[in-house]
This record gives structure tokens, sequence and C-alpha cells, in this order.
């Protein structure tokens, strides 16, 4: 799967750009707070329905305008079809797919590495289970809406406990929660039993030392003796307490997602230059986990990665991702962008206060 053809209007500070791209390497060159970064969130939108910024909707909108316009023509292992989006300045969206009526949710394979993927490793536990039910949503959009199902009885669960009236409510709320819950963490858990070896293996390639996990953890129950099970232990010993602090104390929520670099949490204590190691090999093997789920090409997005990478990693991550993949880099490096340009398939276009054109 790869960017034909893609148009952008209005979205940032990129008032309008339209081009056509081949499927290979294409650079986005130029200093810093030019638009190399809106663009690729643009298509990241447009492919997976939200910004990789988490940016509220209106404040994609260039100032003063009504709307900004993403559409873009994409090859597909199917064929060519299309896919826009309409953002207005109200926050409401409008999708269409080969002309007609969508949702953000249809799919164009891509993933990408930002700058603001740093949080994922380093922050809290919240920004890793975020990263992965995106991830899960992506491939499997009735998870989606198992979580907000979720998320929407927590609350009222948790109103109840709180203010204390209507608990007779509870029970209900209860066993409707643990419905939704084992399905979140049976969810969760299968798709990284495919996800682990890829980033193991991802990280393996790329710095050719040092062992990399994922392990889930769930919190105040034991999902390993059985999902069901553990969750209704958990419950009973919490009855109590939840009472008393007015808040669900167990369930997908609260669970943590552990990275392990050498058997050691990589949040509290890889260095920098290894954290960003490890969320780089994330966005990896969620691309090779695409592409064994869907036997697509996927597209990946760059940016701002090869500042701190020296040469040998640079080649690295483009051998790993330029598999029949299309990929989009933006760097200050012009010199860089020139080598790749005249040495292999590749594309270079200049970016400059909101403008882009080809060399």
């Amino acid at each position: 799967m790869y960017f034909q053809e893609v148009q952008v209007r209005n979205f940032r500070n990129l008032r309008k750009v339209e081009f056509n791209f081949i499927e290979g390497c294409i650079f986005l060159v130029g200093d810093n707070a030019q638009g190399k970064s809106n663009f690729l969130e643009a298509l990241f939108l447009l492919a997976r329905g939200f910004s990789p910024r988490r940016a509220k909707d209106h404040e994609l909108v260039y100032f003063g305008e009504e709307g900004a316009f993403i559409g873009a023509k994409i090859q597909g292992a199917r064929g060519f079809f299309t896919k826009e989006v309409v953002l207005h300045h109200n926050g409401k969206k409008e999708w269409r797919v080969n002309g007609k009526r969508g949702k953000g949710e249809d799919p164009v394979w891509l993933t990408g590495y930002f700058p603001e993927d740093a949080e994922i490793v380093g922050g809290a536990p919240k920004n890793r289970r975020y990263f992965f039910d995106q991830a899960i949503s992506f491939l499997f959009p009735p998870y989606r809406q198992f979580l907000r199902e979720y998320e929407k009885v927590v609350e009222r669960r948790n109103w109840l406990l709180r203010e204390g009236e209507g608990r007779e409510l509870l029970p209900a709320y209860s066993e409707k929660m643990l419905a939704l819950a084992w399905r979140i963490v049976e969810w969760r858990v299968q798709y990284m039993g495919v996800f682990a070896p890829f980033l193991k293996e991802s990280y393996q390639a790329l710095f050719g030392r040092g062992v990399l996990e994922v392990e889930y953890r769930s919190e105040g129950y034991s999902w390993r003796e059985g999902i069901k099970e553990g969750l209704k232990k958990a419950q009973k010993e919490f009855e109590e307490e939840e009472k008393e602090r007015g808040m669900t104390l167990f369930g997908p929520h609260r669970d943590e997602i552990c990275l392990l670099l050498g058997g050691q949490e990589v949040r509290d204590f890889a260095s920098q230059g290894e954290r960003k190691g490890v969320v780089l090999a994330l966005r990896l093997a969620e691309m090779e986990v695409i592409r064994k789920k869907t036997r697509e090409r996927v597209v990946v997005l760059l940016d701002d990665l090869f500042s701190e990478l020296d040469e040998k990693r640079r080649r690295l991550v483009l051998e790993q991702v330029l598999r029949g993949s299309q990929v989009f880099v933006t760097t200050t490096e012009r010199e860089l962008a020139e080598k790749a340009v005249k040495t292999s398939l590749a594309q270079g276009f200049e970016v400059e206060e909101g403008g882009i054109r080809r060399w």
C-alpha cells in the first residue's frame, strides 16, 4: 500500500500541497518549524483517524479558516481507492472513501515514528496502554468499541462507589465491567504474543545487543491463572476497599505494559539513546504485525529520527522499512537526503514556511 497522490489544504501551516509520490523513499528537507512534521501528521490522521500528537481537531485548521482538507489516492493490493477528510473549525470531521461517506477507521496501513513517541517509553503507564490499544484497534476495529464501553461503565461504576446513591445498581455495573474487561485483556495478551517476537527482532537488527521484551502486568489480579477467574476474584477482594475509596481498583484501565531491556525496565534504567531505540523498535514491530495480519505493504513515517542516529543506524533503519514499503522521512540535513536521492529510488522535497516543492 502506498500514497500515489496527496492533497492537503489549510492544515496547520500547510496552505496548499498537492503532489504525486513514488513507492520508495521520500525525503522532506527543511529547517525546524517549516511544516515537515505537519505533513506527516496529516498523512497519519488520514490513515488512522487521529493525530499522532493527540492534537484536538480544531487545532489542526489553519488560523482564520473554516476547515482543512486532506485527501489521497492510494494503491492497495486490490487496486486504487481514495480517502478524504474535511476537518471543520468546530471540531467535526467528515470522511469519504471512494467518494462515499466513510469513517476514519477505514484503513490505510501506516505506522510512524514521531518525537512525541518518547512518552510511550518514559511516561506514565497510560501512554503504553494507549499505544497498544491504538495498535490493536487499527487492526481489529471492534476492540475500539469494547474500550469505549468499558470506559463508560467504569466511569459510572466509580460514580456509584463515590456517591453512595443507587448502590443497588452496583452489581449490574460490576458484572458488565467484568464482561468487557476480560475481553479487553484477552485482546491485549493475544496481540502481545504476536508483537513480542517482532519487537525483539527489530531491536536486535538495529543495535545487535540487548534483549528487548514486553510484559503484560495486571493490577490487582492475575491474568495468567485465567482472565475471567482472576477478575472475579479481584472483585471480591476489593469490594470493601472500593466502597471506602470510591473508585475501581482493578481492571485493564490500571494494568501496566512493561518494556524490559536486558531484564530491566526501560522507563527506569535506559539512557535517552536507548529509549529512542526502543520507541523505534516498537514502531517497526507494529509495522511487522500489520504486514503479517494484512499481507499488505505498510507506509512508514519517520519524523526527525535521523538527527541522533549515526550513518550505520540510518542505513539499518531504511533497510528494515524499505522492503516493499513507502517511507516518508523528515530531516534538516539536506546533504543526507541529496545523497539518498542520487544513489537510490528516492524523491526529495524542500519544505519552507508551509510550502513544499520538489527538487
